[in-house]
């Protein structure tokens, strides 16, 4: 065990290293310990939380029983009667709030295809159940986006509004928030949560204590408690089991959102863990700050402070930053590259490199990603209209590399790189675009000109 606080947070830290970290936030017994951001990250910057924003839907679905507007063991159908139809399965029909919220519905995958729905509530109503409901977890993002929609419905107002004038002015929430939404105007219950990392602590903090009135202290301990058996889950810290949208771990409860947005909480000592990081092209997925949570902070309250470590703290803390790219030595080639792709299995026809900025072409269109190896440079991503941070270079005679990490309403990156073989070259794309545009991955190879 380290010998003091400050020591536990620093060999957190260091077990992070090489791993796409924004921010952190340990927090105990109401109070902030430490806290860093990855620069250009800052504790102001609103970021994604993707599945995050299911925890949120659950708490204002407990608002909502809290006040008898909705009950838990009701059938979702009683609220939507509009969506049953004739042929409505009868195993749909079974399907009731609790089931929803414990990810037991009766299906084994959401059922609406971000990328292709823009209605992403109605698939919900219109799928062929595989199981009957209440008797197995599946995660189902669609049921999620359906209980978001019945918040919305009841209460006449989006989500975000709800939760701001219910819950989160009241808990000291004073950062910039949105909330994403499907084609049709309903929030994305699932996955669209924007907020600072601040914000969300307090947040993780509030579902740690007994609701104070706002939401009852009774639906709080189910909420965050065991309710679904996920032993066959893939990921480890994801097999102890889920509650009502929250996940349970080892210890405690998290909120766990694609990526690395995460709050880990241990109630019985009042201790958390906040986090922002791209972690979506890892193989093992967010485990590395599971494991570097309980090894190093787990104990947390039975750690001195120490005024030596927490000057070597603070310097750390000082000095974190996304790894850029770095400089290298190779002298960069002259001129322009031009590599006119012939496979077509990428979703740009053309790739130009010249000493500070990358042109892709798409859709007949020019994008200029402007790039400076070791450090990041803001642009537009193509075609999303995303800010995004740059950083690349030859990495070797031949061998260019650049990175783009969407950091405004996505917490994603893309990775390309190219290799010059005489006459032609290769193009390879490796992102976690997954969710925001289709195409981005694979390998494509194509002739160049060089000017």
């Amino acid at each position: 065990m380290p010998n003091s606080r400050e020591n536990a947070i620093l060999q957190f830290l260091q077990e992070l290293t090489g791993h796409q970290m924004h921010g952190f936030i340990v927090a105990l017994q109401g109070e902030t310990v430490a806290q860093g951001y990855w620069k250009p990250y800052t504790a102001q910057r609103p970021h994604r939380l993707y599945s995050v924003s299911k925890s949120v839907v659950s708490l204002a679905v407990g608002i909502l029983a809290q006040e008898n507007k909705l009950n838990l063991d009701h059938r979702i159908m009683d609220y939507f009667p509009e969506d049953v139809q004739e042929h409505t399965p009868e195993l749909l029909r079974q399907v009731t709030l609790r089931h929803m919220l414990c990810m037991a519905t009766c299906y084994d995958r959401a059922q609406y295809t971000p990328l292709d729905a823009q209605d992403w509530t109605r698939p919900f109503f219109e799928g062929v159940p595989v199981h009957v409901p209440g008797t197995v977890f599946s995660y189902d993002t669609s049921a999620t986006q359906v209980l978001c929609a019945l918040v919305e419905k009841l209460t006449g107002q989006e989500i975000l509004a709800f939760m701001e004038e219910r819950l989160f002015r009241h808990i000291g929430m004073t950062g910039e928030k949105r909330w994403l939404k499907d084609g049709v105007g309903v929030s994305q219950g699932g996955t669209g949560l924007i907020m600072t990392l601040p914000d969300l602590c307090r947040l993780a903090q509030f579902c740690m204590g007994d609701g104070r009135g706002i939401v009852s202290a009774e639906y709080l301990r189910a909420a965050t408690s065991w309710k679904m058996d996920t032993s066959e889950r893939s990921g480890p810290e994801e097999r102890f089991g889920y509650g009502y949208q929250f996940w349970q771990t080892r210890r405690g409860f998290a909120m766990y959102g694609l990526g690395g947005q995460m709050a880990i909480c241990i109630p019985e000592t009042g201790l958390c863990l906040c986090t922002l990081a791209d972690l979506m092209d890892e193989s093992t997925g967010v485990q590395p700050i599971y494991d570097a949570f309980f090894r190093n902070l787990g104990h947390l309250e039975q750690l001195p402070t120490n005024a030596e470590d927490a000057q070597r703290l603070q310097q750390k803390l000082n000095s974190l930053a996304l790894d850029a790219l770095p400089h290298h030595v190779q002298a960069e080639p002259g001129g322009e590259i031009s590599i006119f792709l012939e496979r077509k299995a990428l979703p740009f026809s053309r790739i130009c490199i010249a000493p500070g900025a990358v042109t892709l072409t798409l859709d007949d269109r020019e994008w200029v990603l402007p790039y400076v190896c070791g450090t990041w440079v803001q642009a537009e991503f193509p075609r999303l209209g995303e800010q995004c941070l740059v950083s690349g270079g030859w990495k070797a005679p031949g061998r260019f590399q650049l990175h783009a990490e969407l950091w405004e309403t996505n917490a994603c990156g893309l990775h390309l790189y190219v290799v010059l073989s005489g006459e032609r070259a290769t193009v390879r794309v490796q992102s976690s675009f997954w969710e925001v545009e289709k195409g981005w991955w694979g390998d494509d190879w194509g002739y160049i000109e060089q000017s």
